[in-house]
């Protein structure tokens, strides 16, 4: 999943294929026809990971700004899921 910002930033939710693996909420910058990672982080349930993304969307539309992307304090808590 890809959701466009604006200014050149992509929110980006992948997974790699394989079993257990965790959920990425990567955020890029296009510079110049490349793409600069700015950050990632990592999720064990892919709703909390969906939940995140959107989240971070909203927050760089209205921003715009990577500024705050950068200097923000962790503030999710990975959780097992309940078996």
């Amino acid at each position: 999943m890809k959701l466009s910002v604006g200014n050149g930033i992509t929110v980006e939710l992948i997974q790699v294929p394989e079993v257990g693996t965790p959920w990425q909420v990567r955020v890029y910058k296009k510079l110049l026809g490349f793409k600069r990672q700015i950050s990632c982080d990592w999720f064990l349930e892919q709703e909390q990971a969906r939940k995140f993304a959107g989240q971070l969307a909203n927050e760089l539309q209205s921003n715009g700004s990577l500024t705050a992307l950068k200097l923000r304090q962790p503030g999710w808590t990975l959780h097992r899921p309940v078996q």
